[in-house]
């Protein structure tokens, strides 16, 4: 029996529908992404299944006795007094429970005529409660916040002070301590820094919970999504396999459908002309017949044109050096980073990586001139004309002419025209390629959401001929279409680039070498992109590769990697966590393969090619997405070659059941296996119950390298 049913469901605010006629069926095994332009509703959708937005039309059957937990874009006002209480206040279940007991507890003192009923009743609801895991709340919502990066001293703090990523890890771990048989998510990596969207994808890929989450990632929807539905003008589609997968099905389906309704517009035409020639000649009954059934012809819809934005970034004639630095030491209060030396000339494209805090901004403000360096000096080429995208939409103070900021009380027009007076004509034609068309070019730039801003400035920077581009998460609030224009528009700038993003697609499409900002100030140069960047430091951890491996798998209760991942054991729920190593990937992924499991094949710029496999491919001839854990995982293995034969068997059942859940998910990746909804429940149950024996497998092999 499916969790929820939905029936030609609708959504509506006054007059303007969002959706329409939405049927959709969530089962045990679903993994969903919504997707579409900004406004289309998804939001909306997941407050519709959460129970918290009533729709205008439709039906929608939940499950009986169905859990869900919603984590929403925007962290909710806190009701507690710290973070650890914040996360078990999230459970009113189990604190209403709690409550009932109490009482109980006192009427019970005081040995009324009703102490039989009240110790009937007290027995029955502390059998639920320990149950529902009331008495170990506190220590799953402990295990929670610390596999999440939220430390001893941060647990104890007032949630409103901590920062915006924190924020969302303190929502996450609301979600882990749930219990939740269906997880809403909403935006999950809003916040979030690379390395805390890797522990998501971690996290995701390996949660045996249904799921249906929102997210402008492609790299994450690839990883951790086995199905996607598209909200595009007011109607629903869904598609089989990861987002690299509906990408390239959404073009074949839409030509499909094109061909189609070109077909019957020929046809259509033909017999209009026959019936027009014919009416009243010799063929006249003929025609009538012909136009009887050209009325009963039930008429094939065009495809909904795509409305996405047209952007292209105008050039300036360049020298062949357009930016050098040497000796730069970049800070605000004090040294954030060390910058060895760096010149930039025509084509070349930086892409700056690091953790939240560790100077990215600050560097690249540096090199705009928008912050003075500590030390050292940038020299710019005698012919560079350069602009800065910032990371507030032009909301703070600009101290310079190159970059660009907003009066929130001036229109949409009057904007882009005081930074370009190019005339209310052509003003009117670039809003319109930015999709600002009719009177929306008189909306107050104050009451744009965060896409329109986004378009706006990122329109505003291409009008600007320049030959050197410093952008701050450009990617940020945009959709995924307009990413996708973004991205395809500065493939083709033929200038130099120096780009901060957490968008890893938009880095591996783009970048020519990529700068990670690690502990310390110390920064990491690696030609390509994210990928690249990935293999490098995969290589760093391999033994005698200059750094340490990291452990594949980690006995319940071990040491933490980096990120302190937390593992959730497929069935039980999203709350039945174990904290371990960041290396306890390669057991959840089968020893290194494909490490979301469900979406390794990869689709133009979001594709995984090479990462860390010396360009290998698996037997379904996809190249396995990147992975950390196989140089761990090779460690692991050549310990069997000096272990009795039961270890080397246990590596044999090991390798089997890989080989087995690598096959698994190269159906699951196949949307034929879809095509009969009880062979693809079959293939899901099988995928469940290999991968719980393969972390068995792991787990045993610890304990025999423990001994």
């Amino acid at each position: 029996m499916p969790l929820v049913t939905v029936a030609q469901l609708a959504v509506a605010y006054g007059a303007d529908t969002i959706f329409s006629g939405l049927d959709l069926r969530l089962e045990r095994r679903s993994r969903l992404a919504v997707v579409g332009a900004n406004g289309a509703g998804k939001s909306s959708l997941l407050r519709v299944l959460a129970g918290e937005l009533e729709p205008t039309d439709g039906l929608i059957d939940r499950q009986r006795g169905l859990r869900s937990a919603h984590l929403p874009q925007d962290a909710p006002v806190p009701v507690a007094k710290t973070v650890l209480e914040e996360v078990m206040a999230s459970r009113t279940d189990l604190a209403a429970m709690r409550h009932e007991l109490s009482l109980l507890e006192v009427a019970m003192s005081r040995e009324g005529p009703g102490l039989e009923g009240q110790l009937s009743r007290y027995g029955d609801l502390q059998h639920r409660y320990e149950d529902a895991g009331g008495y170990d709340l506190e220590a799953r919502a402990r295990e929670a916040l610390g596999g999440l990066g939220i430390d001893e001293e941060q647990r104890g703090r007032d949630p409103a002070e901590l920062s915006g990523g924190q924020q969302r890890r303190v929502e996450l771990a609301k979600l882990l301590v749930a219990d939740a048989d269906l997880l809403l998510i909403d935006e999950p990596t809003n916040h979030l820094d690379l390395e805390g969207i890797e522990w998501l994808e971690d996290f995701m890929a390996g949660v045996g919970t249904a799921f249906v989450l929102v997210s402008h990632d492609r790299r994450f929807l690839d990883h951790v999504c086995t199905g996607v539905l598209e909200l595009n003008h007011g109607t629903a589609e869904e598609y089989p396999g990861n987002y690299s997968a509906y990408v390239r099905l959404r073009v074949e389906r839409r030509a499909r459908r094109l061909k189609e309704y070109d077909e019957q517009q020929d046809h259509i035409r033909h017999q209009e002309e026959f019936i027009r020639r014919y009416r009243a000649g010799q063929r006249a009954r003929e025609a009538r017949g012909r136009q009887t059934k050209l009325d009963r012809l039930p008429r094939v819809a065009a495809p909904p044109d795509d409305r996405r934005p047209r952007l292209r970034f105008a050039t300036a004639p360049s020298s062949r050096v357009t930016l050098k630095a040497s000796g730069l030491v970049v800070g605000r209060e004090g040294p954030l980073l060390e910058l060895p030396a760096l010149t930039l000339a025509p084509g070349d494209r930086i892409a700056v990586v690091g953790a939240n805090g560790s100077g990215k901004s600050t560097l690249l403000h540096t090199l705009a001139g928008e912050l003075p360096a500590l030390e050292g000096r940038v020299d710019l080429g005698p012919r560079t004309v350069f602009r800065l995208y910032r990371q507030d939409l032009g909301r703070g103070q600009v101290t310079d002419s190159q970059s660009f900021a907003s009066d929130q009380n001036s229109t949409v027009m009057e904007d882009l025209l005081a930074d370009h007076p190019i005339g209310p004509e052509r003003g009117r034609n670039m809003l319109g390629a930015l999709l600002f068309s009719g009177d929306e070019v008189h909306r107050r730039v104050g009451d744009l959401s965060g896409g329109e801003r986004a378009r706006l400035l990122m329109g505003k920077l291409a009008l600007e001929p320049t030959n050197l581009l410093f952008l701050d998460e450009p990617t940020n609030h945009l959709d995924l279409p307009a990413q996708e224009v973004l991205e395809g528009a500065l493939t083709k700038y033929p200038g130099a680039l120096v780009l901060v993003s957490h968008d890893r697609a938009l880095i591996d499409a783009l970048a020519t070498e990529t700068w990670a900002i690690e502990e310390g100030g110390k920064v990491r140069k690696v030609v390509g992109g994210y990928t690249a960047l990935l293999a490098d430091r995969q290589r760093d951890r391999r033994p005698g590769g200059g750094g340490e491996a990291e452990v594949a798998v980690a006995p319940a209760g071990g040491g933490r990697g980096r990120a302190g991942a937390t593992r959730v054991e497929a069935g039980s729920g999203a709350g039945r966590a174990r904290t371990g190593g960041r290396g306890e990937r390669a057991g959840r992924d089968g020893g290194g393969h494909d490490r979301a499991g469900h979406g390794g094949s990869g689709h133009g710029s979001s594709g995984h090619a090479g990462s860390g496999h010396d360009g290998g491919r698996d037997r379904s001839g996809r190249t396995p997405a990147p992975s950390r854990a196989p140089a761990a995982g090779r460690k692991v293995r050549a310990a069997a070659r000096s272990l009795s034969a039961s270890g080397r068997l246990l590596e044999s059942e090991i390798a089997d059941t890989e080989a087995a859940l690598a096959e698994t998910r190269r159906r699951l990746l196949d949307p034929a296996t879809f095509s009969d909804p009880a062979v693809g429940a079959e293939v899901g149950r099988e995928h469940d119950r290999l991968t719980g024996a393969l972390a068995e497998l792991y787990e045993r092999w610890a304990e025999i390298g423990a001994e």
